[in-house]
């Protein structure tokens, strides 16, 4: 039956009616209003009922039989007679023994010494020609930096190809003549050339000869003898006396009867109950493809789609039989069981051999006692240690700072261009001539060197994005670092020189280390440092300070530099350190300590009375021994249980929707922007989600949604805007 319903899904398709423009039959026609066939829901009611899950049944309480407890003495051991045994006792007798006789101890002070600290020449200061030797003599102190030769972009049009006719049917022949074209003019490159040190050695106090001290103990010898640790006596050992166990058999519990209970056995019988008839729905499709009206509403196919009913399984229990044996009582089952009577064992103690005693003599103990006798008082040894030099090391200019011009010849580039051979014949077509832009590097300011009067180099902690003059948040500590530096010492001024390593081209190396100091001097400028203390240039990949060879040394090439002039505090160019070495204050000596003699207290046991033994009587040992008897027998009581339900709700059809109604809608000339973004806020303001745009006018997925929910939601006409919906939302058109 199903898929014969399926087969007759009846699907509506108002392309037709657009096509044909002509009203059906019972169509309101009121003039200036619109009118659509709306899908109505399906309005159902809610019915409740109970079903029984579980019959009312009874339950039995077991009540198990009650013995009472019976007591009465018993024996449980005979009397009998015990001995107990009084040990010797000892007086402890202590005396003064000598242990160590007396001596003397020397403690030795060691010598003092003062800490020396001088300042000492550690690297003279370099020095660098001013233009060339004269007459033998030296430049004035400083270090050496270089000016690099500055460019200019020059860009002009060159031919590209000349002018020439096409033709429509003989193309122009042409030839590739190529000329050099200049790039960049020549140039000249200052290279610094560094001073040369070598390494001056020299032997340097650093602590002063000295004596120690040291102590020869003294000499003792040991001498060992036998003293008494505890005079000789007896003993008395008891010997208990012997008893045998007896056992007899008594009665421990009487005869009764018992009521054993097991739950009864159910089992569970599942029921279907129809909670929601089936019924029919109108499901939108995607439109018709060879629809021809120009309204897309027109097009919308609705098919009639089956809902199947809908059903709720529940379980009941239903009771079995009890098994053989036992007897129905409510929602158990019961049978009686006989209990014989228990009978226990009980044993007692019976007297055999009575206690005797047995005496032994235990002799005397002795122990050797050790005491160190002096040989030898104690004396002190002096030892001379020299004193103690090291190594000093300084570095001292061999050759001074120079630098080396290079000639940079200019570069030139091959220019090729196409010239016309044959011209084209037939119809003519003037082509005009093919020009481009050619860039070449021009001289503007040619390398120079300069002198850096008595300054410093030192590499900046500053980083950069890769293949960028973008310096890195990281780079802000050391600007703000060398920004105080330079504002506490007004009289310092500052080069700021990038360097970078072999990688790529020599231009893009040179522009790019350049951009890069001019990088930190703009940070310093911003931070407050005067631009006219500052300045900055490229070196590219000119100046190594590592191998290029490995990713450590590039990464060492790869940095910034500051070059400092000027006021550095002090005056003498020249680099010193502090050298510290020992000074001998007091010798070492020795004091003497005297040691008096050690006693020790030496004790020993001295016997007092001798052992012994006493008797006493055990009287006979009884114990209260208990039986249960029989007070009352198990018994039985029924409670009843109330029958159990479920609540089972049902979905019963009222009235049956589709499109059986034509309501008034909202007209296209009347829909705008201002009416959806009044749908849109209404929507929104009852809590209906209209999409991450919000309340922007424009009518998306999210807002047809959201409107066809609300339709849903409060049983309204669904699939148009139409009067009824914006009634309930409290819209105007």
């Amino acid at each position: 039956m199903r898929n014969l319903n399926s087969l007759f899904t009846i699907c509506l398709l108002f392309a037709f009616a657009a096509l044909y423009a002509q009203p059906e039959a019972g169509m309101p026609s009121v003039p200036g209003k619109c009118y659509a066939k709306c899908q109505i829901v399906d309005q159902y009611e809610t019915v409740t009922e109970k079903v029984l899950v579980k019959e009312a049944s009874t339950k039995v309480a077991v009540s198990p039989a009650t013995y009472e407890t019976v007591s009465e003495r018993v024996l449980t051991k005979e009397a009998g007679t015990a001995l107990t045994a009084s040990s010797a006792t000892f007086e402890t007798v202590s005396e003064q023994k000598l242990a160590a006789e007396a001596s003397t101890t020397l403690s030795v002070i060691p010598a003092k010494f003062e800490t020396m600290s001088e300042r000492v020449l550690t690297k003279e200061a370099p020095r660098a020609m001013v233009g060339t030797y004269s007459n033998g003599s030296m430049g004035e102190v400083g270090t050496l930096t270089t000016s690099p030769a500055r460019f200019e972009t020059v860009s002009e049009q060159i031919l590209a190809k000349e002018a020439y006719t096409v033709l429509r049917v003989v193309p122009a022949v042409f030839e590739t003549v190529t000329e050099q074209k200049l790039v960049q003019e020549a140039s000249t490159r200052i290279a610094t050339v560094p001073a040369e040190y070598e390494t001056i050695t020299e032997q340097v106090l650093t602590k002063e000869a000295y004596t120690t001290l040291s102590v020869v103990p003294a000499v003792y010898e040991t001498v060992s003898e036998q003293v008494l640790a505890k005079a000789a006596y007896s003993t008395i050992r008891t010997v208990p006396a012997v008893y045998e166990t007896v056992t007899e058999t008594v009665l421990a519990q009487e005869a009764g009867t018992r009521i054993e209970r097991i739950p009864a056995e159910f089992e569970t019988i599942s029921e279907t109950i129809q909670t929601a008839a089936a019924s029919t729905r109108w499901e939108r499709r995607k439109a018709d493809k060879n629809c021809l009206s120009a309204d897309p509403e027109d097009c919308l196919v609705w098919c009639l789609v089956e809902v199947p009913a809908q059903s709720r399984t529940f379980t009941k229990q239903v009771r079995k039989a009890c098994a053989a044996g036992y007897t129905a009582s409510g929602d158990d089952c019961i049978r009686t069981i006989e209990v014989p009577a228990r009978n226990e064992t009980r044993s007692y103690q019976k007297l055999v051999t009575p206690a005797t005693s047995v005496k032994s003599d235990v002799p005397a103990v002795y122990k050797t006692r050790t005491y160190r006798k002096l040989v030898t008082p104690a004396t002190t040894r002096t030892t001379e240690v020299p004193a103690v030099y090291g190594t000093r090391s300084y570095q001292k200019i061999v050759k001074p700072a120079s630098t080396v011009t290079t000639e940079i010849p200019a570069r030139y580039e091959t220019v090729s261009m196409q010239k016309l051979v044959t011209p084209a014949t037939t119809r003519v077509e003037e082509v005009p001539a093919v020009y481009t832009t050619r860039t070449f590097q021009k001289l503007v300011t040619p390398a120079s060197a300069s002198i850096v009067p008595c300054g410093a180099t030192s590499v900046l902690a500053v980083n950069f994005e890769t293949g960028s003059a973008q310096l890195t948040s990281s780079s802000t500590a050391e600007i703000n670092r060398v920004k105080a530096m330079l504002m506490e010492k007004t009289g310092v001024t500052a080069q700021l020189v990038g360097h970078t390593d072999n990688v790529g081209s020599a231009a893009l190396n040179k522009s790019l280390s350049e951009r890069r100091a001019q990088a930190v001097y703009q940070a310093l400028v911003d931070a407050g440092v005067p631009a006219s203390r500052l300045g900055y240039a490229g070196m590219g990949a000119d100046q190594p300070v590592a191998t290029n060879a490995t990713a450590n040394g590039r990464s060492q090439n790869r940095r910034t530099e500051m070059v400092t002039s000027g006021d550095t505090g002090g005056g003498d160019c020249n680099t010193y350190g502090n050298r510290s070495y020992q000074k001998l204050v007091s010798p070492a000596s020795t004091t003497t300590n005297e040691i008096p003699a050690k006693y020790e207290t030496y004790s020993y046991q001295k016997l007092v009375s001798d052992a012994s033994v006493s008797s006493t009587d055990i009287a006979a040992q009884y114990s209260d021994r208990s039986y249960k008897k029989l007070a009352a027998a198990a018994s039985t009581s029924v409670t009843e249980t109330p029958a159990q339900y479920n609540n089972i709700t049902k979905r019963n059809l009222v009235t049956a929707g589709g499109f059986t109604k034509w309501e008034e809608v909202v007209c296209n000339s009347d829909v705008d922007a201002n009416l959806y973004r009044s749908i849109q806020q209404a929507l929104s303001d009852k809590g209906y989600n209209i999409g991450a745009a919000g309340v922007d006018g424009s009518w998306g997925a999210a807002s047809k949604a959201a409107l066809v929910k609300f339709q849903r939601d409060n049983g309204l006409p669904i699939g148009n805007m139409n009067i009824e919906t914006l009634k309930a939302l409290g819209v105007r058109k």
